[in-house]
């Protein structure tokens, strides 16, 4: 009785364990900005990462949908520039709603990185498993200018 619930306590106990590290391997996919009153630009950067079964199969990445429940999903491909790039105009086009002006976006630039052996962010040191378990991250970047009402009227008038 007593081996029996040990038992049940050990696979408990490794049950969460398994639950946490999932969660702490899973993708994050972020928005940050940060904003120059000065000039009235917005630096954004938008990001996402994934880990992928032999550099095919999507086993956790972060949700980019727009309205979403968990930060994260599982066995479905969120990291794409697509994906990443949609989610920056969509944020663009609601800057603009918000500023109450129009938004022209410059400077953009991405990149990518991709790792084939089992490495965990912030750890100098791969482990050596190459090509079962790899990692995926996008990242795009780029500044919002507030463009007057006024601007956009004249820009539109000229182009006619």
């Amino acid at each position: 009785m007593i081996y029996y619930l040990s038992m049940r306590k050990s696979a408990f106990l490794a049950c969460i364990l398994g639950l946490v590290g999932t969660l702490c391997l899973s993708g994050c996919f972020v928005i940050d900005r940060g904003q120059l009153l000065r000039t009235n630009e917005e630096h954004i950067l938008v990001s996402n990462y994934g880990w992928y079964l032999f550099d095919v199969l999507p086993l956790a990445c972060g949700n980019a949908a727009e309205e979403r429940a968990l930060p994260f999903v599982f066995f479905r491909n969120d990291v794409t520039m697509d994906k990443i790039q949609t989610r920056f105009m969509t944020y663009a086009e609601s800057y603009g709603r918000r500023a109450g002006a129009g938004v022209t976006v410059r400077d953009l630039a991405y990149t990518t990185r991709e790792s084939v052996l089992f490495e965990i962010p912030g750890i100098n040191f791969p482990l050596p498993l190459p090509y079962i378990l790899t990692y995926r991250e996008i990242q795009l970047s780029g500044v919002l200018d507030r463009v007057p009402e006024k601007a956009l009227a004249d820009d539109q008038e000229v182009g006619k």
